[in-house]
């Protein structure tokens, strides 16, 4: 397949502007402190350049696996907590390269795509990095999508073949039903029977390298983008490159790391896919539902000192500890090696900080930023513990609670604070949309245009060094320091715990209920979820007796778990512009307006102002 992306003119790096062009030196000073060049209009990290092996690796395998015989072949770059079992570098690399041979020999070649539909466990990397080193893109998909979810995403991916496991193999049920002809689905045990720590395979004895270079396409995983709808994110072998040395850059190589991320998922496959393995560190592996018995468990056997996560689990870990849910959760606390927490996918509230540094008072507490087109993080900032003072890699934001920085830029990105309206870059404290470049924002989106030309863009007249620059849809600001901070999202993305939901996929499911005649969906606040989707409805005439309930069963069935509407409000109206877009900033406030009533399904307004509610 031709995705059509050979342009890396996308990831030129600016001359750092210095000193800056500014009127007096209160400005030249702030300028300096923040990274920022008037004259340019863009932020520089303060971190120096990355340092890889850019020039001469042609691919991601290319770039991990002469790193992975330098070091020490007996050490675990994977430990399943679960199980005990573990899977040496040596290890992954010649089972890596075995699977490789293995799906060569089904005729998986390079341009073909292959769908990962499977759980965080031992196998993924391996079969991940088989499918890069075969010379093919690996696609992935969360297991807890619907059979329909699945087959949309396969619709506009095509993959060549399918890799699953035996209970997620039903699931392909509709994919293999509208396919012509279906993708052939290959169950993980079996592809891997004949591979062994030698990397032989019984389908081929030996592997021969696929040719592929730095800008072909090697991830497609499916985003909800800046714009809501779901659609495939191109990302090269260089970006992926730039992923993993990004990390080793702010990321110490004699952590043990903990992974209760799913590795079908940009933050956790960017992290112990392409980051850990590179750098030579351990993964823990903590995988199946969360379980804060289970991770602290686990933890403290293997000596987590660095544990990856997403702000719902920090929350939790900090409400059962203060709270004594977890068995000898305090006592387990003291006993941990844990140094820091790594948090993504969210900013995390300033009560939650707070609790968390109460609860685990010796612990390093890190803000991350990153999206799935930026193929893993682009800031990082780090709140110190209670007791000592910061001894990791990364830079202190603040060494208050209140801070929600999520950090400085991350080596070899930029940064620039574009005003929505007028296009203009902003200088420190001012609030615009965050653009970021570097060498690890995708190629664009899969066979869409329009959507790469609106999220990759040139700014006219640009004094920058040329290259596209990421939209992100985030309003954000950067301090005098040189931090980021999230205002708020101009992209329509609800945020609930780690997972991006799109109001305008469950409006389409709402618009198909017989007893609906309008229906939009905005975000209402949760402190466990972040935000949770709220469906307002507007009843059909004489369908009166259509209840909250019915509403919530109707999308539970159609959507995976964690797009799930979690509450309804019935309204006479929704707020719709003139050309009739929902007008989402009024619906949004209408929504905060309103309490939870009837059991928790449903909820009552207390204010007219946007909407106005049918009385029940």
């Amino acid at each position: 397949m031709e995705f059509g992306f050979a342009n890396s003119e996308r990831t030129k790096m600016a001359t750092p502007c210095n000193p800056p062009c500014t009127e007096t030196e209160t400005e030249t000073a702030s300028y300096l402190t923040a990274g920022y060049c008037a004259a340019t209009g863009t932020y520089s990290s303060h971190h120096h350049p990355l340092a890889t092996n850019a020039a001469t690796a042609t691919s991601f395998p290319d770039y991990l696996f002469p790193r992975l015989l330098a070091f020490p072949p007996d050490r675990p770059a994977f430990v399943d907590a679960s199980t005990g079992a573990a899977l040496s570098f040596a290890g992954l690399r010649a089972r890596s390269l075995g699977a490789a041979a293995a799906l060569r020999g089904l005729g998986l070649r390079r341009g073909h795509i292959a769908l990962l539909l499977a759980p965080t466990s031992l196998t993924f990397p391996v079969v991940s990095l088989g499918v890069l080193a075969a010379g093919a893109v690996l696609s992935t998909a969360n297991p807890l999508l619907t059979p329909e979810e699945i087959a949309a995403q396969a619709r506009d991916s095509q993959p060549f073949l399918v890799l699953t496991t035996a209970e997620l193999a039903p699931k392909l049920s509709s994919l293999l039903a509208a396919a012509s002809p279906p993708p052939a689905v290959v169950l993980i045990d079996d592809l891997l029977a004949g591979v062994n720590d030698d990397g032989h395979a019984e389908e081929e004895e030996s592997f021969a390298a696929a040719v592929v270079g730095r800008d072909d396409p090697a991830l497609l995983f499916y985003s909800s983008g800046t714009t809501g709808r779901s659609k495939g994110v191109v990302s090269s072998h260089g970006n992926a490159i730039a992923a993993a040395a990004l990390l080793q850059g702010v990321w110490r190589r004699d952590d043990v790391y903990g992974c209760v991320l799913p590795m079908f998922h940009m933050f956790g496959f960017s992290a112990f896919v392409l980051g850990t393995p590179a750098m030579g560190a351990t993964a823990v592996l903590v995988p199946g539902r969360f379980s804060m018995e289970r991770l602290m468990a686990a933890m403290e056997e293997h000596g987590v000192t660095r544990l990856l996560a997403v702000p719902p689990m920090v929350v939790q870990m900090a409400k059962e500890v203060a709270a004594g849910e977890a068995e000898s959760s305090a006592s387990s606390a003291e006993r941990l090696r844990l140094r820091e927490v790594v948090s993504s996918g969210a900013p995390l509230q300033r009560e939650h900080m707070a609790r968390f540094r109460s609860c685990f008072p010796r612990v390093s507490l890190v803000q991350c930023y990153g999206l799935t087109e930026t193929t893993g993080i682009v800031t990082m900032c780090d709140l110190p513990p209670l007791l000592h003072d910061n001894d990791g890699g990364v830079e202190s934001c603040n060494n208050e609670p209140s801070s929600i920085s999520i950090g400085r830029l991350v080596p070899s990105t930029e940064a620039r604070i574009v005003d929505v309206d007028s296009g203009e870059s902003l200088p420190p404290n001012r609030a615009g949309e965050l653009w970021i470049r570097g060498p690890s924002v995708m190629q664009g989106y899969l066979r869409s245009e329009e959507a790469t030309a609106a999220a990759l863009v040139t700014p006219t007249g640009a004094l920058d060094g040329g290259g596209r620059w990421l939209r992100t849809g985030d309003l954000c600001y950067v301090d005098s320091g040189g931090h980021i901070h999230v205002v708020d999202r101009i992209k329509e993305l609800i945020k609930y715990k780690a997972y991006q939901v799109a109001p305008a996929e469950l409006e389409d499911v709402l618009a198909a209920h017989p007893d609906i005649s309008d229906a939009a969906v905005a975000p209402y606040p949760d402190e466990e979820a972040g935000e949770i989707p709220v469906a307002c409805v507007v009843r059909k005439p004489g369908r009166e007796q259509l209840l909250a309930q019915d509403v919530l069963s109707f999308v539970e069935s159609r959507v995976a778990p964690y797009k799930k509407v979690r509450r309804v409000v019935f309204v006479d109206r929704i707020a719709r512009s003139p050309s009739g877009k929902i007008l989402r900033p009024q619906l949004k406030s209408f929504v905060r307006t309103c309490e939870i009533m009837h059991g928790g399904a449903e909820l009552q307004c207390t204010t007219t102002a946007a909407l106005s509610r049918r009385a029940n």
